[in-house]
């Protein structure tokens, strides 16, 4: 079986979502026999994280500018890897890899996931990245997104004809067990999972609790923890909010089943999917979302698994809380359908086969394929 590189910032599935997305495609990619091996980098001073078994990497520790890894040595050891590997599969943005991809002569077909667009920078700065994410864009020979609305941003106009919607998959069996009694008389539990950075908008999320009779956990770390710990105590509503920082991968499960509902209020464009939502659904719970002209509201559909409201409000979204928390009926049955459509659109059996196809028909040799875009049911 083929050799399939893969190359993004960062490794391990608590850093972010596209980490965890990309550790649950390579040991998909593994379990179908293909060989799998990873190019990131790590933040200095965090320690490694492990791959998975039959899964070959290599983190690189760099200091990180501007929330990316910068590493000297990372063009040669790009250039190495392109020689082991029939194929390069890149995670969007990422402009060291996508700087460096430029220099190598490419003897092999190129794939790239677009998770987001890169936005917060200065003008100068967006500028540079975006020129050199044009030029690498017109080298790829397939471009990957995850959900409709970003197959239409702005960085992917010039090239319709390479775009193929694969949504991400992942392994939702880990969170399908049965969801424990509620306690009648029990205040509403709401929970949040993800970076504690500011485009999630969790500052909204602590303003929306104080007209709730709900009780909030905060599961991940990040920068903006002390600045949201210093919210909360302002708001008065340290009782009744935990922050829990990161879990182990054993321990999340059984903490969403115990929720009520999931909150993401991300403020930006920067939420382009929102892969916890994913988890949240397959455990049963409704999900709260904002509308971002993202993945984000397709991920989890208004009046159907959840609720979605408008970003940076914390009156609609106490709004949409407190009609899950006090109409007991809609908010079982969103999280029904929440779980049925986590397990039958984003299966990482349905959507690894689906990524699997698009490697073999770039691997097919050229005079006897023609690559088409795929389309998500």
């Amino acid at each position: 079986m083929p050799r399939i590189g893969q190359v993004n910032k960062l490794w391990g599935r608590d850093r972010g979502g596209i980490e965890a997305v990309l550790h649950a495609s390579v040991q998909d990619l593994s379990r179908r026999g293909y060989g799998v091996e990873v190019l990131a980098c790590r933040p200095w001073r965090s320690p490694a994280r492990p791959f998975p078994p039959g899964v070959a990497g290599r983190e690189l520790a760099a200091p990180v500018v501007a929330s990316m890894p910068v590493h000297w040595e990372f063009g040669a050891e790009l250039a190495r890897l392109e020689c082991r590997c029939e194929l390069l599969h890149f995670h969007l943005p990422f402009p060291l890899a996508e700087a460096a991809a430029l220099r190598l002569p490419k003897r092999i077909p190129w794939v790239a996931t677009w998770h987001a667009e890169v936005l917060g920078r200065s003008p100068m700065v967006q500028w540079a990245q975006q020129a050199v994410s044009r030029r690498f864009l017109q080298r790829v020979d397939a471009i990957v997104v995850s959900a409709p609305a970003s197959s239409h941003s702005n960085g992917l106009r010039p090239f319709p004809e390479r775009v193929h919607l694969i949504p991400f998959g992942f392994d939702w069996r880990a969170f399908s067990g049965p969801r424990p009694r509620r306690d009648a008389g029990r205040p509403a539990q709401l929970i949040f999972v993800g970076r504690l950075v500011a485009y999630k908008g969790l500052d909204v999320l602590l303003r929306a609790l104080t007209t709730l009779p709900a009780r909030l956990q905060i599961v991940g770390e990040g920068r903006e923890r002390p600045r949201l710990q210093r919210l909360a105590a302002r708001l008065r509503i340290t009782d009744r909010v935990e922050f829990l920082g990161h879990l182990p991968d054993a321990e999340l499960p059984a903490r969403l089943a115990a929720a009520d509902v999931f909150v993401l209020p991300s403020r930006t464009a920067a939420e382009a999917f929102g892969v916890a939502q994913l988890e949240a659904m397959a455990a049963g719970l409704p999900v709260v979302n904002t509308a971002l002209a993202t993945g984000t509201d397709w991920v989890s559909l208004d009046g159907v698994t959840g609720l979605t409201v408008a970003p940076d409000n914390p009156v609609q979204l106490a709004a949409a809380l407190r009609h899950l928390i006090e109409d007991r009926d809609f908010r079982l049955a969103c999280g029904r359908r929440a779980r049925r459509r986590a397990r039958n659109l984003f299966s990482i059996e349905a959507r690894g086969a689906e990524m699997a196809a698009l490697y073999e028909g770039l691997l097919a040799p050229r005079s006897k394929m023609e690559v088409f875009p795929l389309r998500a049911s």
